[in-house]
């Protein structure tokens, strides 16, 4: 297991190459948020060679992917292991919004409840584009609780 700051490090370094390499001509023609999120995960297979990388990845050993809650869910990026529940390591929402937007509150709430129950990932990120700026929300555990800070780059 990897400890959570050093994800932190190579999630914001992966974030930087898209901001540098991608984020200009992508926002400028108005892109879909699934061609932002595939760029972020090619950085990010750089990053994390020994983990899979995958966008929009909805299925678990036991077949659909759901929240503690029994929705059924389909993340933007997971770093994971592929075929072993014991390693879900990332989960990130990527949204063409900010902090305070509605999609924003509405993914952060999914990310905390993929945190426990049988997903149980060590790590949640909000990643919100926003032409000027992007916002990072993360979402880890601390013994019984889920804390959340928030930063931008």
């Amino acid at each position: 297991m990897i400890n959570n700051n050093i994800i932190k490090g190579k999630i914001r370094e992966a974030l930087k190459l898209f901001i540098v390499k991608d984020k200009q001509a992508l926002l400028c023609v108005d892109i879909y948020e699934p061609t932002i999120s595939h760029r972020i995960a090619v950085y990010l297979e750089e990053l994390f060679p020994d983990f899979d990388i995958d966008c929009e990845y909805n299925k678990t050993l036991l077949g659909k992917k759901k929240d503690m809650n029994g929705k059924k869910i389909r993340p933007d990026i997971i770093i994971h292991t592929r075929s072993t529940n014991e390693d879900n390591s990332v989960i990130l929402e990527i949204k063409k919004s900010g902090k305070n937007s509605k999609l924003a509150k509405a993914d952060i709430e999914k990310l905390k409840r993929c945190m426990t129950g049988t997903l149980n990932y060590n790590l949640g990120v909000f990643v919100g584009i926003l032409k000027r700026k992007i916002d990072i929300c993360w979402i880890e555990k601390n013994n019984n609780s889920i804390l959340e800070s928030w930063e931008n780059i």
